[in-house]
């Protein structure tokens, strides 16, 4: 068995040397150097022990049933091992473990949904770092709850169990669930002298190119509360590359790991800004080179109308004042043509529509049989006054004359068919004469426009070649125009400096994270051989067979060789799986108080200890070697929960397995 007097502390160097050593190597001052990461938010201090010690004091939960039933429940807490155990399914065993997680986690884990809602107020009395305080949660039910936290400290552990939440110092309060969790975390972090860890994930943040993933509290608690068996974390509950490494250094407290993890964060932050910086002068140099090619192409066609336009002002205009003179004097002839041709295609269409209705109108009088025909009178003939449309209109009906008024006298026949074959020709003739006015007429119309059109290019030749003739102006624009785009051409010739692979931010960023990181790597090749002998030890005694050694690296992983074969912890057995959780928890805290340090808070959660044994044998050995380590480490609170009494009994005190003989704990 391995002794605490086994690991030994590394020495550790100040913050000052270790920024001397950097600015050593990059010719600077240490003030300069500390000057930069303070820029990229990074604060190089020299560490110093932590106390991170979290012991439970007492656990206090009210609440209302759905039945209506009231329930108190209260429990103590001392060093070693706690078992909440009952027989019976759903009897409260996770609950009452899930009571505990709440308030310490800020957030339960698998607290069953109808018990949640039972719960009116539920107080936890913990000792954070020596410092006693209370963790209280008060809950209004209904569809909208409120969830309230308050955080309370006292000067002793009895003024904390025997004074009313009213007489205790109120250091924090929160509502909601979310607010709550934050606040609780903030707090424990304090108290425990903890900071929180920054990892880099390479396909995070809104661009995809790279992000900080920050872990605190709620991370850092899945080293308490241990996984389940299934499980394929070493420590933690979360999965995020690289987490479980940086717990491990961090519980294991080697000193300026966590800076090391800032360095490393700020250094590859750098790096994607200088990435995207090069990206962004090869994106501005292409649009300078469009730029440079529309400013080309525009010079050269200011530099040809230039040409044209000196050209033009000495010409004679003598020739383009005739043209425009000759397609004027045509285009009013071709007018005068058109409305000639207009005004007959009007008056024979005139004629047209009077024919056809001379023709509609002697159908109409021969089909009632009465006289309209040949004679059709429009004024009297005496006195050569019009006659009235009324009379008119009588003389259709009734055939009664429009003059007189007398009867008229019946038609022949043939005499209306002869009358009626005249009036067919003369339809005819005048729709001929109409579409032959119209032919005439569109024949005008084009003529008219195109001597327009010739007009409008004769003026437009004469105005261009007498502007330029009589005025500078338009000369002098484009001159002006073509000396801004040779500026613009001559001004970004020059290519664009590249952006430096490596800025002064950069360099100080990798020549500190360098200094750091052989110390990390020196600390930690002094602590890990120690935690790896521990871990063996442990894992052999809570039962894992055959283990040859363990090898501990950075990264968290366990390299695990069993009979001589080596096994990565995805493949342990789920048993084994908990079984070096457990040890490794153990052995960070054996390694820390050897080193005289409390590095982990030193309180283990484990949910449904024996769900992964197939006989009760291997539980009660892990059981009962959990039971002998706390007589080395005194400081040590583990809580169980088992559906099997029988695995306890025996082995720890009566005081220490919370049990009932009715059928709920609650």
């Amino acid at each position: 068995m391995s002794t605490p007097g086994d690991a030994s502390s590394p020495l550790v160097p100040g913050a000052s040397s270790l920024l001397e050593e950097a600015a050593e190597q990059l010719g600077m001052t240490a003030a300069q150097v500390e000057g930069v990461l303070a820029e990229a938010g990074v604060v190089l201090k020299s560490p110093a022990p932590a106390d991170r010690r979290l012991r439970l004091l007492r656990l206090t939960a009210e609440g209302v049933k759905h039945s209506g039933e009231t329930f108190e429940f209260r429990q103590y807490f001392g060093p070693g091992v706690w078992a909440i155990a009952h027989p019976a399914n759903s009897a409260g065993k996770t609950s009452l473990l899930e009571f505990l997680v709440w308030p310490l986690r800020g957030a339960p884990r698998d607290l069953p949904p109808d018990v949640r809602s039972w719960l009116r107020t539920l107080r936890l009395d913990v000792a954070a770092a020596g410092r006693p305080a209370c963790i209280t949660l008060k809950v209004t039910p209904g569809e909208r709850g409120s969830l309230v936290c308050r955080i309370c400290t006292a000067d002793t552990e009895q003024d904390l169990l025997t004074g009313t939440e009213d007489r205790l110092r109120l250091v924090a309060e929160a509502s909601g669930m979310e607010e709550s969790s934050r606040t609780i975390s903030a707090y424990l972090m304090d108290a425990l002298r903890m900071e929180h860890t920054s990892l880099w994930r390479a396909k995070g943040g809104a661009d995809g190119e790279g992000a900080a993933q920050v872990h605190g509290w709620p991370s850092y608690f899945g080293a308490c509360y241990l996984n389940p068996g299934g499980d394929e974390i070493l420590l933690g509950d979360v999965s995020a590359t690289g987490l479980p490494g940086k717990l491990l250094e961090l519980f294991i407290d080697i000193p300026y790991s966590t800076t090391l993890a800032q360095l490393s964060v700020a250094g590859k932050r750098e790096r994607k800004v200088v990435r995207q910086q090069e990206r962004r002068a090869q994106d501005d140099a292409a649009a300078r080179r469009q730029d440079r090619e529309a400013w080309r192409h525009e010079l050269a066609k200011v530099r040809s109308k230039l040409s044209a336009v000196r050209a033009e002002s000495e010409r004679d205009v003598t020739p383009l004042l005739q043209a425009a003179d000759a397609a004027g004097a045509a285009l009013q002839q071709r007018r005068q043509e058109l409305e000639a041709a207009e005004q007959a295609l009007t008056e024979l269409h005139t004629a047209r529509i009077r024919a056809q209705q001379a023709q509609l109108d002697a159908q109409e009088t021969w089909q009632a049989r009465r006289v309209l025909g040949r004679l059709d009178p429009v004024c009297c003939p005496r006195c050569e006054e019009p006659l009235e449309q009324q009379r008119r209109a009588q003389e259709k009906e009734s055939a009664a004359c429009a003059v007189c008024t007398r009867p008229l006298p019946e038609v022949d026949a043939d005499t209306a068919e002869a009358v009626f074959v005249q009036l067919e020709e003369n339809l005819a003739q005048a729709r001929a004469a109409e579409e032959k006015a119209r032919a005439q007429r569109d024949q005008a119309q084009q003529a008219a426009e195109e001597a327009a059109s010739a007009h409008q290019r004769a003026s437009a030749a004469l105005q261009e070649v007498l502007a330029v003739s009589r005025s500078h102006a338009l000369l002098r624009e484009l001159e002006l125009r073509a000396a801004v785009l040779e500026g613009q051409l001559a001004a970004t010739g020059t290519p664009l400096q590249p952006v430096g692979e490596d800025p002064a931010t950069s360099s100080v960023l990798t020549h500190v994270e360098a200094v750091v990181r052989a110390y990390v790597e020196t600390a930690a090749r002094q602590l890990f051989p120690a935690m790896n002998a521990q871990i063996v030890e442990l894992a052999t005694r809570f039962g894992v067979q055959n283990l040859d050694r363990v090898s501990l690296d950075r990264a968290g992983r366990v390299n695990a060789v069993k009979a001589g074969v080596p096994t990565t912890f995805k493949r342990l057995s789920r048993g084994d799986r908990l079984r070096m959780r457990i040890a490794t928890v153990i052995a960070l805290l054996r390694v820390g108080a050897a080193r005289g340090v409390a590095t982990h808070p030193g309180l283990l959660l484990i949910d449904s200890v024996a769900a992964e044994e197939v006989t009760e044998v291997p539980a009660r050995t892990l059981i009962a070697e959990l039971q002998a380590v706390t007589q080395e480490l005194p400081d040590l609170q583990v809580v169980l929960t088992t559906a099997q009494p029988e695995l306890v009994e025996g082995l720890l005190p009566s005081d220490h397995i919370i049990t009932s003989r009715s059928e709920h704990l609650f």
